[in-house]
C-alpha cells in the first residue's frame, strides 16, 4: 500500500477531530477508527499509525506541531508537542573491518544489524573501547508495558503498550538495549527509545546494574557502508522531551568482498 494513502487515512482522522475541538492539544482515538477510514487497506491498524520520522508524518499534523503516541489497548493520541528528535552530527569516525557472514547477505532487517554489530565486534568497541570483552547478546522481544508520560505540559497514560526492543546485551553490571533501523533518516521517535528505558525501570534492575540505551543506524549500499552508533538517556524519567545524547560514533566498514557461494553450499 502506497505511504500516501497511509498519511491520507490518518490525516483524516486529525482532521476531523479537530475540526470537533480546534483548541484541544490531544485527540484520542483507537484501531476502531483507523478502519473505519481505511476499510479493509490495511490489514493491521495499528501499523498506519506508526510514522519513523517527521518527514514521513502527514503535512497536516507535521505543520500544526502534533505528533502521534500510542497508549496501548488499541488506542492512539495526536498530541501537540514535541515527539521526535534529531539526530545530531556524528562525533567521531573510525574504520572497521567487518568479518564475512554468508548470513549477512541474506537479507536486510533489525535483527541482522544487532547480531552483525556483535559479531563485527563493533558494539565491544563502542561501549567498552576494546574488543576482548566478555558479552552476552539476546534476541529481539516483545512485551507489554504501562505507565505515566509527560509531553510538554501535558500528561498521557499508556497502559499494556506492546513495544519491541530489536537486541538487548548483557555483561556483569550493565544492560544495553538496542533500537535498531535500517535507513537513514534526519530524526525519530523519541517513544521507541522512552519505552525501553520504561520497560527496564519497571523490571528493576540491580542497584550495580547499568542501562545503557543505543540507537544503531546501519547503511549498507554500493558506496556507502557503515553502522552509526548513538547513545541516549533521559534526565527526567517521566518526561519525554527529557532526552539526551550521550556519545556517538561513526564505524565505516571496509568494502566487504563478494563471498564465493560455492564453498556454503552442501555436498550430497
Amino acid at each position: 500500500m502506497e505511504k500516501s494513502v497511509k498519511r491520507d487515512a490518518i490525516a483524516s482522522i486529525f482532521n476531523e477531530l479537530r475540526g470537533e475541538n480546534p483548541n484541544s492539544t490531544v485527540f484520542i482515538f483507537d484501531n476502531d477508527k483507523v478502519k473505519e477510514i481505511t476499510s479493509n487497506k490495511f490489514s493491521n491498524q495499528f501499523d498506519a499509525t506508526k510514522f519513523d520520522t517527521t518527514k514521513l508524518l502527514p503535512s497536516d499534523l507535521r505543520n500544526n506541531g502534533f505528533f502521534i503516541m500510542h497508549l496501548g489497548t488499541g488506542k492512539h493520541a495526536f498530541v501537540k508537542g514535541i515527539g521526535y528528535y534529531a539526530f545530531e552530527p556524528i562525533q567521531s569516525k573510525k574504520n572497521w573491518k567487518s568479518s564475512k557472514s554468508f548470513i549477512d547477505t541474506l537479507g536486510k532487517s533489525e535483527a541482522s544489524t544487532v547480531s552483525e554489530l556483535y559479531n563485527s565486534k563493533i558494539i565491544h568497541d563502542f561501549l567498552f573501547g576494546r574488543t576482548d570483552v566478555s558479552i552476552k547478546v539476546h534476541t529481539a522481544r516483545r512485551t507489554k508495558i504501562s505507565y505515566e508520560v509527560l509531553v510538554g505540559e501535558t500528561l498521557l497514560h499508556a497502559e499494556s503498550q506492546q513495544i519491541e526492543i530489536d537486541g538487548i546485551f548483557e555483561t556483569d553490571n550493565t544492560i544495553v538495549a538496542v533500537e535498531a533501523k535500517n535507513a537513514e533518516h534526519d530524526d525519530f521517535e523519541i517513544r521507541q527509545l522512552f519505552n525501553i528505558m520504561k520497560y527496564f525501570e519497571k523490571k528493576k534492575l540491580p542497584s550495580n546494574y547499568k542501562l545503557r540505551i543505543i540507537f544503531v543506524v546501519r547503511v549498507k549500499e554500493v558506496n556507502k557502508n557503515f553502522f552509526r552508533l548513538y547513545e541516549y538517556g533521559f534526565t527526567d524519567n517521566k518526561k519525554l522531551n527529557s532526552i539526551r545524547l550521550l556519545r556517538n560514533i561513526e564505524y565505516d566498514i571496509n568494502p566487504i568482498k563478494t563471498l564465493d557461494l560455492k564453498k556454503w553450499e552442501l555436498k550430497c
